[in-house]
This record gives C-alpha cells, structure tokens and sequence, in this order.
C-alpha cells in the first residue's frame, strides 16, 4: 500500500488584524512621543542638570577649567547662613500677610456674589480684569502709582492733606506696598473659588437652621466654614504655592530692596545665581525652596483628605 505524501501546505502568515492591533496599542505612543520629548528638554533636562550643580562648585571663575565637586557643601552653607534664612523669612511674612488678606476680602465678596445682587454679571467680570493682566505689566503699573513724586496714589494723598509716603523705597513700607499689589492681583482667584464652593453647597442644612432660628453669624460659623473647608484649603494650597515662588512682580517693584528687605527666597536664587554667578549654591538654594513647596503643599494635601 503505498503512502500519500504529506502536504505542509502553504507558510503560515501573521493575518492583518494582529498588526492592526499593535498599530492600535503604538498608536497614542508614538502620538504622545513629541510632546514627552519637548517636556524632557525643557523640564527634565534642566531640573537634572541644576540638581546636578547643587553638588557642585560652578562659578564664573572655574567653569572653564574644571567643576570640582563638593558634596553637600553647598546645602550646609545654606542651611548655616543667616542670609538664605532672611529670605526664608521674608517670604513667609509675604505669604501671612497676603493670603489672610486675599482670604477674608474673597471670602467677603464671595458670600456677596452668592447673594440675589443686581448687577452681580457686572461684578464679576470687574473682578476677573486683575487675573488677566500680565505680572510684569502689573509691576510696572504699580511702580508708577507707587511713585514718590509722580505717582498718583501719592498725589490724592497730598490732596487729602497726608505727606507723600515712601511706598516702595522705604524698608518698612516695601513690604506692605508688595503686598497690596499681590492682593489686587489675586484676590479674584480666591473669590472665585470660593464663590464655587458656596454655590456647591446643600440647602437643607441652612434652611433646618433658619427653622430652628440660627442667626446669619451662627450659619456661616457652623455650616457655611465646615462645608466649605475642602475648597478653602484647595485655594490655600494654590496660593502657598504661588506666594512661595513669587518674582516677577516684587523684582519690577523693588528688586528684593532697599536693603534685602524684600528679598524672596526666589530673589535670593536670582542674586546668587545671576549676579553671583554662583550657580552651584543657587541650585542647592532652588531645591530647598523646591523642598519647602512641596512639604507645605503634603501638609494642605493631607488636611484636605481629612476633612473629605
């Protein structure tokens, strides 16, 4: 009996629908890619090579020759130097007094806005137009009204009969003066934010209180604060964060003086880093001050999930 020979038949092929199916997972990687790429370039690159220098001795004066490297030298200085410590200080007094004055005047005009106003549209967009000028056109503006012996604040100040004051050009007003001009400025955010949560909020727990003859004081104390307590630390948290790394606007008003009295842990970074050409010690300083950021924001972080 004789045998068929075997047919192995034709090679087998990979069908279409296996490429497609790769095509389809590569697809939004390869889409993705030019994005990651431009953000390693411009994100990643510099964070690792100012991290880098942090552990480094990279002045005007060796970095042709060599950039020895120091170890944690840079990090000790700073910690041992009462002027980084000034600056640390000179910020967190920024930050008190701007973010309770942003607080309570946004929380007074978010509860007005929360009202049956007339013309509340109105009100609201007024209160946008700080939020969509520039910073640096907002520094050059106030340092002309801060002028001493043009500007017009102190020109309505002569009027009213009150001596011309030394806004920004005196070490005890400098600060204050920094301060009116960030809370110009971001009060609207607060008050918008704020204005969101009132508006998120329940009824039935206000109107059980207005039956049981709670007074407006008494309402706001125990149910409107306690309800709105996620929103206002998410607001608190923005605003650490932005008052922490503020520069562009206390640089064009008085560049960290007179006499460092204004001098911001960013301004500290800047003088070291730019002036100094001391870039090993100002990178060491910008990652403290990156350290700093991001303990206060764990901190708002961890309060904001407790009280969820």
């Amino acid at each position: 009996m004789e045998s068929k020979p075997i047919s192995l038949g034709k090679p087998v092929s990979v069908p279409r629908a296996g490429y497609r199916r790769l095509w389809r997972m590569l697809e939004p990687a390869l889409f993705i890619a030019p994005a990651f790429l431009v953000l390693f370039i411009i994100l990643v690159y510099p964070l690792g090579y100012s991290f880098w220098l942090s552990f480094h001795d990279w002045t005007l004066y060796n970095f042709r020759t060599a950039i020895p490297f120091v170890g944690l030298q840079n990090y000790i200085q700073l910690l041992t130097s009462g002027e980084f410590f000034h600056s640390v200080g000179i910020t967190l007094l920024f930050m008190a007094g701007a973010i309770s004055l942003e607080f309570v005047i946004g929380m007074g005009l978010a509860l007005l806005l929360d009202r049956n106003l007339w013309g509340k549209g109105i009100i609201r967009s007024l209160i946008l137009l700080p939020m969509m000028v520039t910073n640096v056109v907002i520094g050059l503006t106030w340092r002309l009204l801060f002028n001493y012996q043009f500007g017009i604040i102190n020109y309505y100040l002569g009027v009213l009969g009150i001596a011309p004051v030394q806004w920004v050009s005196s070490p005890t007003m400098a600060m204050p003066s920094i301060i009116i001009v960030d809370v110009w400025n971001t009060t609207s955010f607060v008050t918008l934010m704020l204005l969101a949560g009132l508006q998120s909020l329940p009824e039935e727990p206000f109107e059980a209180a207005r039956i049981d003859g709670a007074s407006a004081w008494q309402s706001f104390r125990y149910l409107t604060l306690p309800l709105l307590r996620p929103t206002i630390m998410v607001a608190l948290l923005w605003r650490i964060i932005d008052t922490f790394r503020i520069f562009d606007v206390v640089y064009l008003l008085t560049a960290g003086g007179p006499a460092r009295a204004t001098e911001t842990v960013s301004l500290f970074v800047y003088r070291n880093g730019f002036q100094l050409f001391n870039l090993g010690y100002a990178s060491a300083a910008s990652y403290l001050m990156i350290l700093g950021m991001l303990i206060m924001a764990v901190v708002v972080t961890r309060l904001i999930r407790r009280e969820v």
